[in-house]
């Protein structure tokens, strides 16, 4: 099982540990497990109803009144919230939540309002990324699953295949031409997508080979494409 300190669910939540405290001492609302020395430490169970509490505070909703919620009540505050989807800030604390609970159906409703409001390429780098960055530390802690990880990275991808699609209408440079791909042994397709959707998105025609590609076939590509450039990723 997992174990984190309190500079860790400060580092995970954003909400400070001395806030975190207070909320232990004063509400009761986390109850931490200590060591035989006496050091405290949570477990995952903690690090998600902080983000539920977390997510309702900045919604208004005051700590003393979150206090006297059960779990359940919780949880059903924050799907309540979540599925008004119009102006909400927290959409790190959701989409981790979503995912935590595989639910796929709210994880895609947050990412569509942030698309929607603030484009693609905005939401890819103010939220997908941040979101990638804090899944990472979760995997070194091993506080979540692959599944968890599969999860997430599907439904970007499906949404980044998408974007790119929508781009095809836009005029291409004739003499802007780019192959892009990864090479053998490297499968982080969600960069590689990233950049094919950016170049595409300035009139670039691109080529993408795709992930796990020999060199082999990008001598073959350049010989038929004749591109410009040639971009690979590691």
């Amino acid at each position: 099982m997992v174990a984190y300190s309190i500079k860790d669910l400060e580092s995970l939540s954003g909400v400070k540990a001395h806030t975190l405290r207070i909320w232990e001492k004063r509400y009761g609302i986390i109850q931490p497990a200590r060591t035989d020395t006496n050091i405290r430490y949570y477990h995952e169970s903690e690090l998600q109803k902080i983000l539920n509490i977390s997510l309702l505070n900045r919604h208004g909703l005051k700590i003393s009144k979150i206090a006297n919620l059960t779990n359940e009540e919780l949880k059903t505050r924050v799907a309540e919230t979540i599925q008004v989807g119009s102006a909400f800030e927290d959409q790190l604390d959701s989409l981790m939540l979503a995912m935590f609970d595989l639910e796929e159906s709210k994880f895609t409703l947050i990412l569509d309002h942030q698309i929607e409001s603030k484009g693609f390429e905005m939401t890819m780098q103010n939220v997908v990324y941040p979101l990638l960055d804090k899944l990472s530390m979760m995997w070194l802690a091993g506080s979540i699953k692959g599944v968890h990880e599969n999860f997430v990275v599907n439904i970007i991808r499906k949404k980044t295949i998408v974007a790119i699609e929508n781009l095809k209408c836009k005029e291409c440079k004739p003499e802007m031409r780019y192959l892009i791909f990864l090479p053998e042994n490297e499968s982080h397709e969600l960069s590689l997508l990233f950049l094919h959707y950016i170049l595409a998105s300035a009139g670039i025609k691109v080529l993408n080979l795709g992930i796990n590609v020999s060199i082999y076939d990008v001598i073959d590509a350049y010989t038929i494409f004749r591109p410009k450039y040639i971009q690979h990723l590691q």
